[in-house]
This record gives structure tokens, sequence and C-alpha cells, in this order.
């Protein structure tokens, strides 16, 4: 896929999740909003390395700031819309979290650059709302934003489902392998069965944590 072209279908999922969800008003526990962190990326953030964090698709930011764990990482969390920004600012907020240990961007995932490489990065229903044809910019993408050797990227794999279409999209643990083996990834550890998924979600969902070998 060419840049021109990355560019114009993110430009469609900003007016897609902008229209069809957060301008007209998500609330907590609606749509794809749980309403609190991920139980499995609670479960797992203590196995995890310090340092910097980072969620693309953030939302409200609920998993921003269970991955900060008290301040153990700095997170950012990136959103397409800004509305979405706006809430995850506002929870952070509510939950009185200092901006130094948690704090929000709104951009474009393909384009973000930061500083420096981060230590974590948690996808969960980022890479399922993405059209197929973005998977493999998002795998490379993912490659970027890793610290090499130490970094670890947690995918929480979801929905593991038989369906056409989307978002979401069904998803699969060869589908995101695959995509992750591509990109220069090694699997650290799976998950095929998540005891403490949602309710919502029991038997649709796989953890897997990966890194990228120093020299690539």
């Amino acid at each position: 896929m060419s840049t021109d072209d990355s560019a114009a279908n993110q430009l469609e999922q900003q007016k897609f999740w902008n229209e069809n969800f957060w301008g007209k008003g998500v609330k907590k526990g609606d749509y794809f909003d749980l309403g609190h962190a991920s139980p499995p990326l609670v479960r797992i953030r203590s196995s995890l390395p310090a340092g910097t964090g980072f969620v693309p698709g953030c939302g409200r930011g609920y998993d921003c700031i269970a991955l900060s764990e008290g301040g153990k990482r700095k997170v950012t969390g990136l959103d397409i819309v800004e509305r979405a920004v706006d809430a995850a600012k506002s929870y952070r907020d509510e939950q009185k979290i200092e901006a130094k240990n948690v704090d929000y961007i709104c951009a474009d995932f393909f384009k973000f650059k930061p500083d420096s490489k981060f230590d974590v990065v948690f996808d969960y229903t980022f890479l399922c709302a993405l059209p197929p044809e973005l998977r493999e910019n998002w795998a490379k993408q993912m490659a970027a934003l890793l610290e090499e050797g130490t970094g670890r990227l947690v995918t929480l794999i979801f929905p593991i489902v038989d369906k056409q279409g989307g978002p979401p999209y069904a998803m699969s643990v060869k589908l995101v392998s695959d995509l992750m083996k591509g990109a220069g990834f090694e699997l650290v550890s799976i998950e095929e069965e998540v005891k403490d998924s949602v309710e919502s979600r029991k038997g649709m969902e796989a953890l897997a944590v990966w890194k990228l070998p120093t020299k690539r």
C-alpha cells in the first residue's frame, strides 16, 4: 500500500469512528468500551518491563492507566479521534492520575514517530479494527516502535471467530503470528485459552507476548 493510500485509509477510519461512535457519545461500557481495564493485562503487567508503555487505539484509556502500574511506566495512549482523547484525559483526571505518568495524543498510528522506542506496547481491539490491507503496515510499525531485545509487545487477540467483514474483523492466532514473524518478532509466550476474559468475550481471545531480537 502506498503512503497516499494509507493516509486516505486513515482519514476514512477517523471519519468512521467519529461519525459512528465517538461523535454520538460513547459512555462507559458502550460498544467496545469495557468500562475498566482488560483483566489479562492487569494479571500479567507486573511481569513486563518497566520504563515506557504505548497503547494504540486507546479509547478512554483504561488500559493505559493499568499499564502505568502506579507510575512504574510512563504510558502514552494514542487515538485517531480527538473526542476519544478528550474522554481519556477526562477519565485520567477523574482517577487523579498525573499526566507525567499517563498522557494521550491524537495522531495517526502509522505516522507516529516518538522520540524513543517503547519498553512495552499493548494491542487490544486495535488490529481487529483496521482494514485487512493495513495489517502488514501495522506489524512493521509495531517493530519500529518497540525496543529491541528487552521490549515486549503484548497482543490480546480478539475476536477469534468465524465471520466476514468488520470492524471488528475476525482474528486468529495464526493470522497474528504470521504478521509478527513477517516483521521480525519472536514469540515469548502464548495463552490460547484466556481464562480471565470478560464474560462476553470468553472463548474468543488469545494472549501472546512478543519480542524483537537485538540484531535483525
